[in-house]
């Protein structure tokens, strides 16, 4: 597992995140977390990429707990089990890239 934090004064924006996947020839899905939902037990097949487009995300990987916010990249090996939950009022957005 890697986590990058966005460290730039001014925080990316979805079109860049996604021209930055697209430069290194890779495909994405977009996902929408709503206020208060909980995903456990998830297991990714291939390696994973988490982008974070907007709002935050409460990742527990074995039993670790994170914060990820807007800009922030999380590296996910094959088969790690994971779960996350959005904890604020607002919507978060994140690309998940996968590869092999």
């Amino acid at each position: 597992m890697k986590i990058t934090r966005w460290s730039a004064e001014i925080t990316p924006k979805r079109d860049f995140l996604i021209q930055l996947i697209q430069a290194e020839g890779l495909d994405y899905t977009e996902h929408e977390i709503k206020p208060g939902l909980k995903l456990s037990n998830n297991r990714t097949q291939l390696r994973e990429t988490i982008h974070i487009i907007s709002g935050e995300l409460i990742f527990n990987l074995s039993g670790t707990q994170f914060a990820l916010r807007q800009g922030d990249k999380l590296e996910l090996p094959p088969n790690t089990l994971y779960s996350y939950s959005n904890l604020k009022n607002e919507s978060c957005s994140f690309l998940s890239v996968k590869t092999v």
